[in-house]
């Protein structure tokens, strides 16, 4: 666990002290955290501490939410401060409100811990990118005229923005992996990331910015962010390299390109679905010893030219298979003659390595170029990348993706479906029973409720994955936008008749299910549950 003094700061504002209790709760592990009480105080802590990100809620004495943001947003020391409205008030016009006032985000009560913990530490880290790029271009004007320290500059950001702590996972045992980046002199912009975009999938990219110095780094710097914050939204490696494409080509004065490999590993499966923009072909060493090249898909690269439709592709990947991606310093590395190191050293190196963990694949990698490199000056950073994949891959009932009409009659081919996947991987009766309730409120609901042209088909998508530790399942439709998890949980202590109607469904939802999550996400409700197998079967 971080220093305290090191996590960041986050300053909840609510005049219900049961609501700061709840946001304590959630937060406390992770951040320090700041309590207000009304919006007289949370500007004071605000202009005197500079909190990282402030949780305003809105109906509140004397000054509501509303106005401590426009305050707050008024004001040059505090107007960079991300602000996300934690209220009661859930109409189209109140988070419009919100938003126009510079809000970065809008969560309603009752507040979801998994939905406000994500929030957060998205906004904290589009933050901190920004802060960094900026902090960077001041730093840049400032120190224009001195060549040694813009360069020196431009390594720190280039350091900066690459992961450094191993393990980077300590609590995951399905996968291992291991980076390592050594800038050249003249620094380029070679970059490296991997970030999860969902609990069970893990995407990995390996990147090189065109050009040199502080210019390359900044604009690896931007990319990288461009693609973490696209990734969370989208889960296909081609769209993505699409939508960053389209974005970096439409604003980029300084003609940059970059070339990029992207994947997203499934680690349920072992699907391993990758994108290719001009980069070195990555190697898959197998836990036989058997080489493949990931070559199946390339297109141009990044920042060229918008418009650009990029293709993807798929490798099954099985337990001790391991994926090695780099940057073309490594094949490109020349020796005191003037000689390139060459794929066919890297493959001889692949070879000639025993299986391990991903540490060594990386260090020995780097030390075979290093070693034949000799005295002599690189010219380009060198990236190297490893992925191992350490579980058995669960071919047979470790997914279900099921589409079907809105009608009731289908949500018993959903409950058959389910039941017969529980089987396949060793879920108990107990559980698959509870599940197929959850599944039998929501779809209802669903289709009963989320769609007024009731003379259409609409179809309601079900994705369901299973490894010896969760269950997860994904439901997704095209209604009108409906959180099921906002609604106050009834009080079943009353009696029936001085009870609120309705409720109960969604209760059992959240009784039975260990997280829920709702999104609204390209026009679809999605819904997430989770379920801890371990601690519960």
């Amino acid at each position: 666990m971080a220093n305290e003094a090191n996590r960041p700061t986050v300053l909840a504002v609510d005049d219900t002290p049961e609501n700061l209790d709840i946001i304590k709760g959630v937060l406390t592990d992770e951040y320090q955290l700041k309590l207000a009480v009304n919006g007289k105080i949370a500007l004071k802590i605000a202009a005197s501490q500079s909190p990282d990100l402030i949780l305003l809620d809105i109906m509140m004495p004397e000054i509501d939410g509303y106005e401590v943001c426009r305050r707050l947003k008024a004001d040059p020391a505090t107007s960079d401060i991300p602000v996300i409205f934690v209220t009661a008030k859930g109409e189209t016009a109140d988070e419009a409100e919100g938003f126009a006032l510079g809000a970065a985000d809008y969560i309603l009560k009752p507040v979801n811990p998994l939905l406000l913990r994500a929030r957060v530490k998205t906004h904290l880290a589009l933050k901190q990118n920004m802060d960094a790029l900026q902090a960077a271009y001041e730093v840049i004007n400032r120190q224009k005229e001195r060549m040694q320290e813009e360069l020196d500059v431009g390594r720190g950001i280039q350091m900066s923005m690459v992961p450094e702590r191993f393990p980077a996972f300590p609590d995951r045992d399905e996968f291992d992996i291991h980076g390592l980046l050594q800038p050249a002199r003249e620094i380029g912009g070679d970059f490296y990331d991997f970030f999860f975009v969902e609990w069970d999938k893990l995407c990995v990219c390996v990147g090189d910015v065109s050009g040199k110095g502080v210019p390359a780094a900044l604009f690896m710097a931007l990319t990288k962010t461009m693609i973490k914050s696209t990734a969370q939204e989208d889960q296909s490696p081609a769209s993505i390299m699409t939508r960053v494409n389209d974005e970096i080509s439409q604003d980029n004065p300084s003609c940059m390109f970059i070339t990029l490999f992207l994947g997203i590993l499934d680690l349920a499966s072992g699907e391993f679905c990758y994108t290719n923009a001009g980069h070195p072909y990555p190697y898959l060493k197998r836990a036989d010893g058997q080489l493949e090249t990931l070559q199946r898909v390339h297109g141009p690269v990044v920042g060229a030219m918008d418009g650009i439709a990029y293709g993807e592709d798929r490798v099954q990947l099985a337990r001790d298979d391991r994926l090695l991606m780099f940057s073309d310093g490594i094949t490109e590395a020349m020796d005191p003659g003037d000689q390139l190191y060459g794929e066919q050293r890297v493959i001889e190196h692949l070879k000639a390595t025993p299986d391990g963990d991903c540490a060594t694949l990386a260090k020995t990698t780097l030390e075979a170029v290093e070693r034949f490199a000799g005295e002599a000056e690189q010219a380009d950073d060198i990236t190297v990348l490893a992925l191992k994949y350490c579980t058995d891959p669960k071919v047979a009932g470790s997914t279900l993706e099921l589409s079907i009409p809105n009608r009731l009659p289908e949500i018993d081919r959903v409950n058959d479906a389910f039941t017969e996947f529980a089987e396949q991987c060793g879920i108990g009766m107990p559980i698959a029973l509870k599940v197929n309730m959850v599944f039998d409120e929501l779809l209802t609901n669903i289709i009963s409720y989320a769609h007024g042209d009731d003379d259409v088909e609409h179809h309601i998508e079900i994705s369901i994955a299973c490894t010896a530790a969760r269950l997860r399942i994904r439901i997704a439709d095209d209604g009108i936008p409906f959180n099921p998890f906002t609604r106050e949980d009834p009080d079943t202590r009353l009696a029936l008749d001085d009870r609120e109607i309705g409720g109960l469904g969604i209760l059992l939802v959240k009784k039975t299910m260990d997280e829920t999550a709702y999104q609204r996400r390209h026009d679809r409700n999605i819904v997430t549950l989770i379920k801890y197998l371990t601690l519960n079967s």
